[in-house]
C-alpha cells in the first residue's frame, strides 16, 4: 500500500489502531538499511549512499505521520527522528541528485530497496 493510500485511510487507522503501525513500518525501513549495509557494504557505515539515506528519510516521514495521528507515540517518534537526523540526506545530497527529483519527490528504487515502492518528499527547494 502506498503512502498516499495510507493517507486516505489515516482517519480510519487513527480510530482503529493509532500511530503504532506507522512506528513499526518506520522500524522495518530502518532495519532494511541496516541489513543492506551488512550484506552489500560489508557492514561499513561510511559507505552509506544516497538511496540508503532516502530510506531513512522515509522512516522519518512515517515517524512524523505516527505522531500526527497518535500523540501518545510522539515521544518515541521524536526520539527515533532525532537518532536519524545525521543519517538522512542533506540539502547538498539533494542538490547533487536533483535529476532524480520529480514534482518534489524522489522514488526509492534499486538494490536492496526495490520492494519498498514508495517516494519521499524532498524537504528542501532545490
Amino acid at each position: 500500500m502506498s503512502r498516499q493510500e495510507l493517507g486516505q485511510e489515516e482517519r480510519w487507522q487513527k480510530i482503529r489502531t493509532g500511530g503504532r503501525p506507522y512506528i513499526e513500518i518506520a522500524q522495518i525501513y530502518e532495519a532494511a538499511v541496516a541489513k543492506c549495509v551488512r550484506t552489500t557494504k560489508g557492514g561499513d557505515w561510511t559507505k552509506l549512499d544516497f538511496t540508503d539515506k532516502l530510506v531513512y528519510q522515509l522512516a522519518v516521514e512515517y515517524y512524523e505521520l505516527a505522531k500526527k495521528i497518535d500523540p501518545s507515540v510522539a515521544n518515541e517518534a521524536n526520539q527515533r527522528i532525532k537518532n536519524l537526523e545525521t543519517l538522512v540526506p542533506t540539502q547538498e545530497d539533494y542538490f547533487f541528485n536533483k535529476r532524480k527529483i520529480k514534482e518534489g519527490k524522489i522514488p526509492i528504487t534499486g538494490g536492496c530497496y526495490d520492494w519498498i515502492g514508495e517516494s519521499i518528499t524532498v524537504p528542501y527547494k532545490i
